[in-house]
């Protein structure tokens, strides 16, 4: 089979440069939301738009991302919890790719990787696949773990740069109410957990990890400040 051309987006190999944690672009909350198409993982095209009749809580992932597999257990307990609220994870690229799990060339691939993501975590959310060049992660501010809360009026609620259980957990306790804050603090993964997460990309993708630790732990102080 032919594979799809990809960009500089899938990367092959992570480095801390490929993020800029201190600009969080997209929407903010109190603005408007932006509608994009999808895939589910039986193959049917959706959009975000066909959630709306409910409070829609958005969050980003990748099985090679050690922070989405720290939050996948919470997040899919405040699920249970709240009925009345569509959680659902947007599949974006591989966060660390290696010689396991590898760079994503093609929709095949990356639809493939994300139902081994939710077959793995037991994911109780929906998930949706982007598009292969990323569209909707672009839009809503390419970061590999990030929240979106959007109110039934199309509405931003809430935002995190990181997903944060114990903030979100307030905004759903008054869904409606905009909160203005865009910048979290890492919430950090257990060593077993990110390990364990980074090793599903290889063990090429462990060495660029703790290659790149120091910048990353800089770029993450930075981002502390803006706290």
């Amino acid at each position: 089979m032919k594979k799809e051309n990809t960009s500089i987006y899938n990367y092959k190999h992570f480095n801390p440069s490929d993020y800029n944690f201190t600009k969080f672009h997209g929407p903010k909350a109190g603005d408007n939301y932006i509608d994009f198409e999808a895939k589910t993982l039986d193959g049917k095209t959706v959009m975000l738009s066909d959630y709306l009749d409910k409070t829609v809580v958005l969050d980003t992932g990748s099985i090679t991302c050690p922070m989405y597999a720290n939050t996948t257990e919470p997040m899919n307990l405040l699920k249970q919890q709240y009925p009345n609220v569509h959680f659902l994870l947007l599949y974006v690229r591989e966060a660390h790719p290696g010689q396991r799990t590898k760079q994503i060339t093609s929709f095949v691939e990356k639809m493939d990787n994300a139902k081994s993501t939710s077959k793995l975590y037991n994911e109780k959310r929906e998930v949706l696949v982007d598009t292969i060049d990323g569209f909707a992660h672009k839009l809503y501010g390419s970061m590999p773990n990030m929240t979106y809360v959007i109110g039934k009026d199309g509405v931003v609620k809430f935002r995190a740069n990181w997903t944060n259980i114990d903030a979100l957990k307030k905004v759903l306790l008054d869904p409606d109410k905009v909160v203005y804050k865009d910048y979290y603090g890492v919430v950090k993964p257990p060593l077993y957990t990110a390990v364990r997460t980074l090793l599903i990309g290889g063990v090429r993708a462990l060495y660029e990890f703790l290659k790149g630790l120091p910048q990353l732990l800089r770029q993450h102080k930075e981002v502390n400040s803006k706290e």
